[in-house]
């Protein structure tokens, strides 16, 4: 009777040895909103492990991150996404299931995006670091020539008039 209790005591403990490590706590998470590409970065002590997926209509991505405490940091970054944000709608965190943390972002287009971890450098720790870039990218030649001509009144005429770079005195000589 004794034996069979001490198995089943080490069994139990055995199955709750992996959920007694200690979650991964982000310390940081930043965003940089571009219109050539949006980064998100993630900072902690250890690399985090993740899983990164999408889903259509509507467009989002998804990220599982394991081991990985929803703490202040993390749920910060829903408030770190502006209104702005070419490529990001909005985000949701939440504990998906035991030891998996979920990021959901909510996407204003199809995207092409790209997710990686970080050694630490410097003074930053363990980063994981997620890219989004535009399923078509930007073409800074194509905005300028699809951007709107100026227009200017003179006296009782409207004259047309394309803004070039106006050549300094020094470079005239």
């Amino acid at each position: 009777m004794l034996k069979s209790i001490a198995k089943l005591v080490i069994f139990g403990l055995l199955l709750w040895l992996p959920h007694a490590q200690a979650a991964i706590a982000i310390s940081s998470a930043r965003v940089w909103p571009a219109l050539e590409y949006t980064r998100l970065t993630l900072e902690s002590a250890k690399p985090i492990h993740y899983e990164l997926f999408s889903i259509r209509n509507p467009d989002r991505l998804v990220i599982d991150l394991k081991d990985v405490e929803t703490n202040g940091p993390l749920n910060e970054l829903v408030g770190k996404i502006r209104s702005d944000d070419p490529y990001i709608k909005s985000v949701r965190v939440a504990r998906f299931k035991p030891g998996i943390t979920r990021l959901v972002f909510d996407l204003k287009s199809q995207v092409k995006p790209q997710l990686f971890n970080l050694l630490p450098v410097a003074k930053y720790n363990h980063r994981l670091v997620l890219d989004i870039y535009p399923a078509i990218p930007f073409d800074p030649m194509m905005a300028l020539l699809q951007e709107e001509p100026t227009t200017h009144t003179l006296g009782s005429t409207s004259t047309m008039v394309n803004q070039l770079p106006q050549e300094s005195e020094s470079n005239k000589k």
